[in-house]
């Protein structure tokens, strides 16, 4: 099999941030492992925690389908590589920012505005691409 190496890099990547949103909803959640790693004396705000929950939930309800059109354009070899790493970029710091918006701000419209955007603009440019490339 031919190397992937964006799908490989950004799967990696985002991962690695699914992670830390997992565990940061184990420390709200007052996890007895996290308890073992940290300090835990005040209560969390459930606001908090399912902002921190919706953080997570959302990271993982796009990130599979964006990364399953990577993995197809990049194996398709028809769309350049700098252009595939700069709609992952943009995908990526969609997906950051929002996270980090919910998980960290109770409120931030730059944030929540921008990643979502960006998320909208790198999913609609790799499905679009797609399309195209299958059609033509």
């Amino acid at each position: 099999m031919d190397s992937l190496p964006l799908t490989s890099t950004f799967a990696s990547l985002f991962t690695l941030f699914y992670l830390f949103l997992s565990f940061r909803i184990g420390y709200l959640r007052g996890s007895p492992v996290m308890k073992l790693i940290f300090k835990m004396n005040k209560k969390i705000p459930e606001s908090k925690l399912d902002r921190n929950v919706r953080a997570h939930g959302n990271f993982s309800e796009y990130v599979p389908i964006f990364l399953v059109l990577l993995m197809i354009l990049e194996i398709s070899g028809n769309a350049s590589f700098y252009y595939l790493l700069l709609i992952c970029l943009i995908f990526a710091y969609g997906r950051i920012a929002h996270a980090i918006c919910f998980a960290f701000y109770e409120f931030n419209p730059l944030l929540r505005v921008s990643g979502m955007l960006c998320t909208y603009l790198g999913l609609g440019v790799f499905s679009v691409y797609l399309l195209l490339d299958t059609l033509g």
